[in-house]
């Protein structure tokens, strides 16, 4: 526990020296402005939730990857994986402090655009508690995909590409979210579980929803956690020793 506590104060001063809270909380102000300019109050039950699916996920997957492949050109991975250290701590210590900073700016976003929506209209209260699970939840499942997809590649020109492909799989349900294509095969792809956690801090879901939302975003998160965890055993682990 302290090896991992140790690592996670160290990615966060990392984080922080590299700006990613300036630029992710700087931009989450900006689309927070955006959403309270273009979009209406009776809107944000289908804003909202699409927001956190295309925005919030494509700066997480950015995140993850960047600090895992600068580490790896810097050679500071090898340090960490030949050191008593275990890889299932380096990958929480990423997941935790990563998907907070995605929870942080999904707050900004969302609480900034009310907030300045409230100046001219009243503006109801989410239910927070579903918000904030379905928000840090996207955030985690976008790091595990992350570390799935990144630690394939040496240069972050070299992923980007097949980023964007998952990235378009992964954020295809914001069709079914914006109420454009009501299709149920779009509940199969994994983040419309978390999403869907979201849209229930809006609007009354029925049962079988809610049931959807929690037990499918648990399983996504563990067997997406295991896969992270093989795949960067194979990929970085095994040649680095």
């Amino acid at each position: 526990m302290s090896r991992l506590l140790s690592l996670l104060k160290t990615d966060v001063v990392v984080q922080f020296r590299n700006k990613l809270y300036a630029i992710g909380i700087g931009v989450a102000v900006i689309i927070a402005i955006g959403i309270s300019q273009l979009a209406s109050v009776k809107h944000l039950p289908l804003v909202v939730p699409t927001l956190m699916l295309l925005a919030l996920g494509g700066s997480t997957l950015l995140y993850v990857a960047g600090m895992i492949l600068f580490e790896k050109d810097e050679k500071t991975i090898n340090a960490l994986i030949t050191s008593p250290l275990r890889v299932s701590e380096y990958l929480w210590s990423k997941i935790i402090t990563l998907s907070t900073l995605a929870t942080i700016e999904g707050v900004v976003m969302v609480g900034g655009a009310m907030l300045i929506m409230g100046f001219w209209v009243p503006v109801p209260i989410p239910n927070l508690i579903p918000l904030f699970l379905g928000i840090m939840a996207t955030g985690i499942v976008y790091c595990l995909v992350g570390i799935i997809l990144v630690v394939r590649y040496e240069k972050l020109t070299d992923f980007i590409l097949p980023m964007g492909a998952y990235a378009g799989i992964l954020q295809v349900p914001f069709l079914y979210f914006l109420g454009l294509v009501e299709h149920p095969i779009f509940l199969v792809i994994p983040t419309s579980a978390s999403t869907m956690l979201i849209k229930g801090a809006y609007v009354q879901l029925p049962l079988w929803q809610w049931i959807y939302a929690i037990l499918y975003t648990s399983i996504t998160i563990l067997v997406f956690a295991f896969w992270a965890h093989r795949a960067f055993t194979k990929y970085i682990t095994m040649k680095v020793g």
